[in-house]
């Protein structure tokens, strides 16, 4: 009898181990589980009221009260949590009489970009995060640059670099960016 009880509790307990086991390779990660609340997440579209340029971000980012903006036509979006920080920053900022590439060649230099694309009226940079002339380890930046007149109207999202496959909704909204006109 005691050899049954014992055999009955080996059993349950095997039983209940191999459950436990099969159940922990369903939990997902946390980059997981970002990546896929950003797939579906609705995005707002925000309008900057200096220069009426609009923004689409993710619905779960904050936006930084206009009280703590310190230039006319900046706008910033956070997501942070315990794992990750991400920022998406607007601005408007004056050429300065400079052409695209010459613009281009210079922000490349300032921001330590390591990619740089040029289009008719616009060019991305990309690169490391660098602030206050320090390297911040494991993020990086996206910017995309868009000329009209005497501004550049500037859409950056600084991001963790290993979360960078999770992100391609983020890349494509700045990739498709236009001032004023909706991407469709």
């Amino acid at each position: 009898m005691r050899k049954a009880i014992f055999i009955f509790i080996t059993i349950v307990m095997v039983c209940a181990c191999i459950d436990w086991i099969v159940s922990c390779n369903g939990v997902k990660s946390h980059k997981e589980v970002f990546g896929r609340y950003l797939k579906y997440a609705e995005m707002y579209e925000y309008k900057n009221k200096d220069y009426d340029y609009v923004v689409r971000v993710p619905s779960f980012f904050i936006a930084q009260p206009d009280s703590l903006q310190e230039e006319k036509g900046c706008m910033r979006f956070e997501y942070g949590d315990q794992w990750i920080t991400i920022v998406i920053e607007n601005h408007v900022m004056n050429n300065g009489g400079q052409s695209l590439k010459d613009g281009m060649d210079s922000m490349a230099q300032v921001l330590h970009a390591t990619d740089c694309r040029l289009g008719n009226d616009y060019f991305i940079l990309s690169g490391p995060q660098y602030e206050s002339g320090s390297l911040i380890d494991g993020y990086s930046f996206y910017s995309k640059v868009i000329s009209n007149h005497k501004f550049w109207f500037v859409y950056t999202m600084i991001y963790p670099d290993d979360y960078k496959d999770v992100l391609t909704r983020l890349f494509k909204e700045i990739n498709d960016w236009q001032i004023w006109i909706r991407p469709i």
